[in-house]
């Protein structure tokens, strides 16, 4: 499940905050889509594999920022929550 406090919490369309979780076992795509984001890992244990090659073990409180053309597969090894913080560093529409 994930919770997106964006445009419609804040009044603007610069920021958002994601809060997420993933059961262990179970895996989803992680792309910023043209975003600056930072993925924080609350508790559990996940591996962020990356499209063609960079894999990125991540533990309880452990951060990693993600690039706007980067794209990753986040598989949770335990029971996760994370969250999410993004904004857009160029004018775009989406």
């Amino acid at each position: 499940d994930e919770f997106i406090i964006g445009t419609k919490a804040t009044g603007k369309h610069t920021v958002y905050l994601v809060y997420g979780e993933v059961p262990a076992g179970e895996a989803r795509a992680m792309a910023p889509n043209g975003h600056d984001e930072i993925l924080f890992l609350l508790s559990g244990e996940a591996l962020l594999s990356e499209e063609g090659g960079r894999n990125v073990p991540l533990t309880k409180e452990q951060a990693v920022s993600l690039e706007p053309d980067e794209r990753f597969n986040f598989r949770a090894l335990a029971d996760c929550r994370y969250v999410v913080a993004g904004a857009h560093t160029t004018a775009h529409a989406h």
